[in-house]
């Protein structure tokens, strides 16, 4: 008898796929049911039901992204439906856009000034929302679809390097941030004591101010804290018509105005501005991340003493970021997070729900009065506020250019130097996923031409090993016979040409820096006919290898040293000796290659 073969097929589901397009509004609720975004798309009236189905697909796809990236990509798909309204009036829905449709997409977007990063967000947008209607909706998309691969490659080949400051430029910074740090925290801790020293509850029952010391600093915050929940009064208020507070007012100005009296309240935006670029600094966290932390971010290491653990979501990482710090410094971390929470503590009463959770929060009185999460504008505003105030410059002496963002970048640099520029090491402690988000942090001059001197250094000591333990010996007596007066190809006299001090070059063996000797401390040039001579070689050698290099080698290697030849150099020499030598024959020098 013949077994039957048992089937595994599965037939197709008859239950509806995900969705239906339908609504234009599309809105997003917090873990609490609140409602945390929403975005009409109705504004894309043109095209009603490519707006349907693209909110659809950007209701299931965003579900859980933050609300940031949301917004960001809303905004994004605005250039989609003005491609659709100026290129393509007539397609109704998606089932009408091909392949084709997409490709001249991606041209307009090319045709664009932006930058290839820009253009490639806009365009993974809109690919991200075909993608899902694609695996989701398929009904929805035209069934021989193909989405263009890799529409922009190496996206960020052409984007500049971030901004970074130098070393000492983040020391300056750091030192005002301290400065304004300490002043904040004085401020704040005076006005506590103030109030520890006033009958607190009776100022809350007495409603005239006439009994009351208002020229006694202590009363005047007690009254706001007990009778205006901790809030500086507006002027308005205080000078309503019938409300008997004009004391009140003139009290305010003569203890110096309504800022004085709210630094020793709770923060502000100009005292919480150096607590971020502190923590910032420290945590190299990015600015929308460091602006969202948590007032629960910090917690005690579970095995080291004296050290916590400071943790942060970051808005394009499905991972928790975290570092740990000691204590034992004033200005450390978690010490600087102890005081923020002390001194927006009291404004937790005035925060809406959203915000409550937040660490930097702070009063802001623009128009209105809002006391909330510090908006990303208003940062910004204060970090420029913050240089200005303190007459920050960078190395060459202009305003310094400083942001949050710049301090991330900044971080790194110096933390991949002082890690040995262990790339690996930097990508762990930066969070990132791969190495080459690292590297476009820290791919600068400075660190580029460290890394050739380490893989100069690893290649010196690999030719060692081969050549045996006897070699290093060996070499140094042979370049000890060598008369070192004239040890260099370009005729000058080097001071000591085994002390290593040329780029890549090793203590106690003979420089092989080919034409380094332009821009070395150890440089000699004597005021004599045959180091001219020689010079002179060496820059008619650089002249005529203009005629043979490629171009680029050229202007990287050489252009440089004959510019300082030319400019700095030959110029010293007097007009008779310039005679002299020409009279002299040429030495022959190597091949300029």
């Amino acid at each position: 008898m013949v077994r039957r073969r048992k089937n595994y097929r599965l037939d197709r589901s008859p239950i509806p796929l995900i969705g239906a397009p339908g609504s234009l509004v599309v809105n997003f609720l917090d873990p609490d049911g609140r409602a945390e975004n929403c975005f009409d798309f109705s504004v894309h009236k043109r095209a009603p039901q490519v707006a349907a189905e693209i909110a659809l697909a950007f209701r299931y796809h965003h579900a859980g992204h933050s609300p940031a990236t949301r917004v960001g990509d809303f905004h994004a798909l605005r250039k989609w439906f003005a491609f659709l309204d100026a290129h393509e009036p007539g397609i109704g829905s998606m089932s009408d856009v091909d392949t084709a449709v997409l490709r001249a997409f991606i041209t307009f977007l090319d045709a664009k000034s932006w930058a290839k990063s820009t253009r490639h967000s806009a365009w993974s947008v809109v690919k991200q929302m075909v993608g899902w209607l694609k695996r989701n909706r398929p009904d929805l998309v035209a069934s021989d679809l193909e989405i263009p691969f890799n529409a922009f490659p190496r996206k960020n080949a052409e984007t500049p390097p971030r901004a970074v400051l130098s070393r000492s430029e983040i020391e300056a910074v750091l030192a005002a941030a301290r400065k304004d740090i300490e002043a904040s925290w004085d401020a704040f801790r005076m006005g506590q004591s103030l109030l520890s020293m006033v009958d607190r509850r009776h100022i809350a029952q007495e409603r005239d101010l006439k009994r009351l010391d208002l020229d006694d600093l202590g009363v005047m915050l007690a009254i706001i804290v007990e009778q205006y929940g901790g809030l500086v009064p507006r002027q308005s208020v205080m000078l309503e018509r019938g409300a008997n507070r004009s004391r009140l007012h003139f009290a305010t100005l003569r203890h110096g105005g309504s800022p004085k009296l709210t630094g020793h309240l709770h923060m502000m935006p100009e005292t919480l501005i150096p607590y971020m670029i502190a923590i910032g600094a420290q945590t190299y966290a990015n600015p929308e991340a460091l602006r969202e932390l948590r007032r629960d971010c910090m917690s005690e290491h579970l095995l080291l003493d004296g050290r916590s653990v400071i943790r942060w979501s970051k808005g394009r990482s499905n991972r928790v970021q975290r570092r740990s710090f000691l204590r034992d410094k004033t200005l450390s971390v978690p010490n600087l997070i102890d005081r923020v929470l002390q001194m927006t503590s009291p404004l937790l009463a005035h925060v809406p729900a959203q915000d409550r959770e937040r660490l930097f929060v702070v009063e802001t009185v623009y128009g209105s009065r809002t006391v909330s999460l510090i908006p990303p504008y208003l940062m910004s505003k204060h970090v420029r506020l913050f240089a200005q105030r303190h007459g920050l410059t960078d190395d060459s002496g202009q305003p310094l250019s400083l942001t949050l963002a710049s301090l991330r970048a900044t971080g790194l640099t110096l933390a991949h130097e002082a890690l040995g520029h262990d790339i690996l090491k930097t990508q762990a402690l930066a969070n990132h996923a791969t190495p080459d988000t690292t590297q476009r942090y820290i791919d600068r001059p400075i660190v580029r031409r460290a890394q050739q001197r380490i893989v100069g250094s690893l290649q010196a000591q690999f030719v060692d090993l081969v050549r045996g333990a006897n070699s290093a010996d060996d070499e140094r007596s042979d370049a000890l016979a060598i008369d070192a007066s004239h040890a260099t190809a370009g005729g000058f006299i080097c001071k000591d040409p085994f002390s290593g001090v040329g780029e890549g070059q090793k203590s106690g063996r003979l420089c092989t820096a080919w034409l380094g000797c332009f821009t070395c401390p150890n440089a000699v040039i004597p005021l004599d006919a045959d180091v001219l001579g020689r010079l002179l070689s060496t820059r008619d050698a650089l002249v005529a290898a203009r005629q043979t290099l490629a171009p680029d080698r050229w202007r990287l290697l050489y252009a440089p040293k004959l510019e300082i030849l030319e400019n700095d150099i030959l110029s010293r020499f007097s007009p008779e000796l310039h005679l002299v030598a020409s009279m002299k024959t040429a030495p022959a020098l190597p091949l300029i290659e």
